[in-house]
């Protein structure tokens, strides 16, 4: 594999590092994994420190005490933490770029090592040590003077630990023994701590070799789908036997059992990242990187799932290193310096960070999607994959219309259900939202939301796929005709075609209990009558393929001209929709069917409240005398009826339909005479 990177690999570093000297024997190079900082100190600090991350770039200096093993700044910047010895930490106030005096604290256990500190939060320190960890709040209380105050201890022997910020837990490698595979987790938050449940991990495939440790490099902590999770890497016994990275899940209980197990299938030396819930497996040997996707499932041996990289490992995709001091006198232009990926200098920190020291340069690891849908056959596993992926809302839609397009119409059917599943999923949450419920179980580690991936609705599908293949579908299908002089050629998507497809996707989405929304219906109305294909429809509407909605039979109604069954196929859905009954009436006085829209009214029990005016017109504008008197004499009989008079009141605005009356008939009916 090329060194240089693969031009179509899944995974991007970011366009502009973060640059930072590299390390010399003037200048060591720290990396704060609580505030994704790198801190360079020359000289022991007398020389300054530069501080580099994300939105910070300060510089400042420090005495020279002695040499530095690490230093972290807390959270909010307020107190520096310096180790320099192995049994205490430096607390040295921070105010305007000025380090202060500050003070020391020693580990309070007799004997022990420092193995390092993390600052869990802004006020919280904690010390782990060989003999366990020590947990301290930590405050400026004034420019020069750091407060401290002890909080909690926890003896145990400990040979080395893990620390993630992203979900606030600390895991520690317990026993006494160099080669223990016991591990130890906390969870942090605020001002307080918690043990969880120990557990034991394997750390080699088939037989053990006890040559095979468990170390710091080989652990990692990251949240994969909302849960916590620990990655561990189990290394060959034999140079024959593959790697694999064994997945611990954190459960309700707080508990972390093996849950999965990724098959690596290569041997060597491994790094680890965790981006968008896809763990990324590097292999140094080949340059190359693997995906694996947790929820894609796989063979299930007792409870724990083996999974396999999703496509063929590739490289990280080609970076060039701008360096402007190398620009020759007779440029004015940069020069770009290809970067060696995979280099032994690298080292990778969680989620997505990659520092090469030797470089001077911190890189934020990218994930191109395109480039893996492109990698990926299976459509229907990537559409499964893509809808657990931010951002990928664009790309989901681009497959759908990809596979439409190239006639792989037989597994449109499985990624639509995926795609309407999620759907489906979202609406849920959103309606438990608001009725005030809880949208998932609560877990111990409450730091970690559950991560939602990408909802497909129904306009993003109409307006990205289905109206655009329907419009190039028309519009290529008119060009053939007038180009029938050199021969008809086969539409590559036919309107024909899009309407099976649209069919598929409301039928999709009617099995997961999604009401379908009235455009998708239209766009196949519109198609199959523009193409002449009115019995299609008919059997469309007649087997209730189209879902009966007031919608759809106006639509039916408007189409009248160019389909003369739509008038009764319309009156027909909205009788069965028995929530219509105005519209009914509308559409039968609009036909001058006068009669029968009374007769509607009384059997729905509306004839003592429908507007005498409407009908009234509609009666006149029919020119049938006989219609406008039997309507005429109903209303009169119902004014009297209801008021004990016959006339109109005169709110009704009727007096020029009495008029009509009297000069058809010359005089207004008398109420006793019409009586039976």
């Amino acid at each position: 594999m090329d060194q240089l990177g693969d031009k179509n690999g899944y995974l991007e570093l970011s366009q502009n590092p973060i640059r930072f000297e590299p390390v010399s024997k003037v200048t060591n190079v720290f990396f704060d994994d609580t505030s994704k900082e790198v801190l360079s100190v020359r000289g022991g600090g007398t020389l300054g420190v530069v501080v580099r991350g994300v939105g910070r770039d300060h510089t400042f200096r420090m005495e020279d005490r002695g040499t530095i093993s690490s230093l972290k700044f807390s959270p909010d910047h307020t107190v520096l933490a310096v180790q320099r010895s192995k049994n205490a930490v430096e607390l040295l106030t921070y105010t305007d770029g000025e380090v202060g005096p500050g003070s020391v604290q020693e580990c309070r256990a007799k004997g022990a090592n420092l193995l390092g500190f993390i600052w869990t939060h802004n006020d919280d320190l904690v010390l782990v040590t060989d003999h366990g960890i020590e947990f301290y709040l930590i405050q400026q209380v004034a420019k020069d003077r750091v407060g401290v105050r002890h909080i909690r201890t926890y003896n145990l022997s400990c040979s080395w630990f893990v620390w993630s910020m992203e979900c606030s837990l600390l895991l520690l490698c317990i026993g006494s023994s160099p080669t223990s595979t016991t591990l130890q987790p906390f969870i942090f938050k605020p001002g307080q701590s918690s043990k969880l449940t120990k557990f034991e991990v394997e750390v080699s495939s088939a037989t053990h070799s006890p040559g095979v440790t468990l170390g710091e490099r080989d652990v990692c902590v990251g949240t994969i789908y909302g849960s916590v999770s620990i990655c561990v890497l189990r290394h060959p016994s034999t140079p024959t036997v593959a790697a694999h990275l064994d997945v611990y899940t954190q459960n309700k209980d707080g508990a972390f059992k093996r849950t999965h197990i990724c098959r690596l299938e290569l041997t060597g030396r491994f790094a680890v990242n965790i981006i968008d819930s896809l763990i990324i497996v590097h292999h140094q040997a080949s340059k190359t990187s693997l995906l694996f996707d947790i929820l894609l499932g796989g063979e299930v041996n007792g409870g724990i799932t083996s999974v396999y990289a999703v496509t063929v490992p590739k490289s990280i995709q080609p970076f060039s290193l701008v360096e402007p001091d190398a620009v020759p006198s007779t440029t004015s232009q940069p020069i770009s310096v290809p970067c060696e990926l995979y280099a032994p200098t690298w080292v990778v920190f969680q989620p997505d960070i990659v520092i090469d020291a030797r470089l001077g340069c911190m890189w934020h690891l990218r994930l191109h999607l395109d480039c893996w849908a492109n990698a990926m056959e299976d459509k229907s596993q990537l559409v499964d994959c893509l809808l657990r992926r931010k951002q990928a809302k664009p790309l989901v839609l681009s497959v759908v219309r990809e596979v439409v397009e190239s006639g792989q119409l037989a597994s449109l059917g499985q990624i639509f259900d995926k795609i309407n599943m999620a759907y489906r999923q979202h609406l849920n949450t959103v309606l438990q939202s608001q009725m005030g419920e809880s949208v998932s179980a609560p877990v111990v580690s409450s730091t970690v939301p559950e991560r939602r991936g990408v909802v497909i609705e129904q306009a993003d599908m109409y307006s990205s796929v289905l109206a655009p293949l329907m419009e190039e579908a028309e519009k290529e299908e008119t060009r053939q005709k007038d180009d029938a002089s050199q021969g008809s050629t086969q539409t590559k998507v036919s309107p024909k075609m899009v309407v099976g497809v649209v069919i598929e996707y409301t039928r999709s989405l009617g099995a997961v209990g999604v009401t379908v929304q009235h455009f998708l219906y239209e766009l196949v109305i519109n198609a199959l009558v523009r193409a002449r294909q009115f019995y299609q429809l008919h059997q469309l509407l007649q087997y209730h393929v189209l879902a009966d909605s007031k919608p759809l039979a106006c639509l039916l109604l408007s189409l009248v001209g160019v389909y003369s069954a739509g008038q009764q196929l319309s009156l027909d859905m909205l009788c069965r929709l028995n929530t219509a009954h105005d519209e009914i009436i509308e559409v039968l006085l609009s036909q001058h069917q006068v009669t029968p829209a009374l007769r509607y009214a009384r059997s729905v029990g509306l004839a003592e409240s429908v507007s005498a005016r409407k009908f009234l017109e509609a009666s006149m504008v029919s020119g049938d005398p006989k219609v406008f008197y039997s309507t005429f004499t109903f209303f009169w009989l119902r004014n009297a009826r209801l008021r004990g008079s016959a006339a109109f009141a005169k709110g009704e605005h009727c007096d020029v339909y009495v008029e009509h009356y009297k000069k058809l008939y010359g005089e207004l009916p008398d109420y006793g005479s019409l009586q039976p």
